[in-house]
């Protein structure tokens, strides 16, 4: 089977010239044309910090593929979906648009690859929807497909006390409860929030 089996209805098909003049413009030349189209979706942005690296390692997914993979027969094109943040919302109205959340990235992913007739997909997720949401995709398209998680939040560490104690995000709600019930200072609580999540930051680094 040809590795270009969808997108050489694009590239190489003459009546489709205008497709082909916008693939150039794109900064792809006539080898190209020849070559396998890989879509690279993440889940990127700013607003939540399972989130806001994607966009980096996505690009990093592209320029390995450019250095490694090209002489294979592929290239890589990269584009972005939404994400709703479970932690962010929960408890809140917004709750009700994180489960829908999945099928949104599903739709958007299928669209793109469909509509561009891409022969492979490489998602880049980081949060509770995306990787459901990627998996969907891939099973309503059927070519051949890769999902990059881009990992777990780190642990934190609190500052008050004799000692420092590990925490994450799941301790926010526990201090909630001591503090409501009189168990802990607002201090405490403060402090439990503020350093129960390090950041992306901590996370993730990629070598240029």
């Amino acid at each position: 089977m040809l590795l270009n089996k969808y997108s050489s209805k694009l590239t190489q098909d003459k009546s489709f010239g205008t497709a082909q003049a916008m693939l150039y413009a794109t900064g792809l030349v006539e080898d190209d044309m020849n070559r396998a189209q890989v879509g690279i979706v993440s889940m990127w942005y700013d607003g939540n910090p399972c989130n806001m690296h994607l966009g980096r390692l996505a690009d990093y997914v592209q320029q390995t593929m450019r250095e490694t993979v090209k002489e294979k027969g592929l290239v890589g094109l990269r584009f972005n979906t939404i994400g709703v943040s479970d932690a962010i919302s929960m408890g809140s109205s917004g709750m009700s648009y994180s489960l829908p959340s999945r099928d949104l990235i599903a739709d958007s992913i299928e669209s793109v690859m469909g509509a561009h007739w891409y022969d492979g997909l490489i998602t880049v997720p980081g949060c509770d929807k995306n990787m459901p949401g990627s998996v969907i995709a891939m099973a309503r398209l059927n070519r051949p497909a890769l999902m990059i998680y881009g990992g777990t939040i780190a642990a934190g560490h609190t500052t008050l006390g004799p000692c420092t104690k590990t925490i994450d995000i799941e301790r926010t709600f526990e201090v909630y409860a001591q503090y409501i019930k009189g168990e802990i200072s607002d201090e405490d609580r403060q402090d439990v929030v503020r350093h129960a999540c390090p950041g992306e930051v901590n996370r993730l680094k990629i070598s240029n």
